[in-house]
């Protein structure tokens, strides 16, 4: 027992903290940030429309146990909240850079 126990504290997920592991609500985190880049990218996505694709990846993310993933997912939402209002948010292009990267660096 001792030796599972190792073992499994020496995996990627473990050492991390659980920061690394696609999660079945990461990947779905995940899924969703990649079809709001892409009709992002297309222009199709007015900032009404931006908030409630990036509410939906927030709620996705909030359902993984990594916590980066989340803190990343809760920056796109402020992002996405501010614009919904008129406001600017100067961040969002760095904040969904760092949100893919990290969906990017995901192991299942």
């Amino acid at each position: 027992m001792a030796t599972a126990l190792l073992v499994s504290g020496c995996s990627a997920g473990a050492a991390s903290g659980g920061a690394a592991v696609a999660d079945q609500g990461a990947e779905r985190a995940c899924a969703g940030l990649q079809e709001l880049i892409a009709a992002r990218t297309a222009g199709t996505l007015a900032a009404t429309d931006l908030r409630a694709k990036l509410g939906q990846v927030y709620n996705d993310a909030l359902a993984s146990a990594n916590p980066i993933l989340r803190a990343r997912a809760v920056a796109l939402f402020a992002d996405a909240t501010t614009m919904a209002v008129g406001g600017q948010a100067p961040t969002l292009s760095a904040d969904l850079q760092a949100m893919t990267d990290t969906c990017e660096g995901l192991t299942s």
